[in-house]
């Protein structure tokens, strides 16, 4: 019994660890020569007067200042520069949060013989299930030409949320999700 409650913790632990990859997903302007964009400056995103505690939560100078960092590091490598006067791209993010549920079906409780007959283990059998509730977030960046002003690039990052993490963690969790954003940019 004790190795079968092992073996369960085990599981869930292996289970919450997936929630907690990144998941990255690009789409891109084929006709767009990427080679053209050599620098990018920020469109302003207007800050919101009311909303929920959500809202709130995404629209912060702290985490705008982290995201575009991370984002600035990640073009630098990729030899674009930051330019305050005609840039030729245009760079905006987007943040949401969803509220998530994760449910992990594991094992079977088998019938047994017991006093007043046959019977499943549990209270009344079958498989059992444990359900984690988690906050996933996720992150949009598009790259916008700036003479068209067409959309050309847009990456899409989600990984579950660590709320109680300490900030340091947050930041490395933030730059792991914007660093596998852009390993992909420019596209091929």
């Amino acid at each position: 019994m004790r190795i079968l409650k092992t073996v369960v913790l085990l599981v869930a632990a292996l289970a919450m660890m997936g929630c907690s990859s990144v998941t990255v997903n690009h789409v891109y302007d084929t006709q767009a020569d990427f080679t053209a964009y050599k620098t990018y400056a920020w469109i302003e995103q207007p800050t919101m007067g009311v909303g929920s505690a959500e809202t709130a939560q995404r629209m912060n100078t702290l985490l705008d200042k982290l995201v575009k960092s991370d984002v600035e590091a990640q073009l630098a490598t990729k030899g674009m520069t930051l330019a305050a006067e005609n840039p030729d791209a245009l760079l905006i993010y987007h943040t949401g949060i969803d509220q998530k549920i994760e449910v992990q079906e594991y094992g079977y409780t088998y019938p047994h013989y017991g006093y007043g007959g046959w019977y499943y283990g549990g209270a009344y059998g079958g498989t059992t299930m444990d359900v984690y509730e988690y906050k996933e977030g996720t992150l949009i960046v598009d790259v916008i030409d700036a003479k068209t002003d067409q959309l050309v690039w847009r990456g899409t990052a989600t990984r579950a949320l660590e709320e109680t993490a300490a900030i340091e963690k947050r930041k490395a969790n933030l730059n792991e999700v914007i660093t596998k954003l852009f390993v992909n940019y420019p596209p091929k």
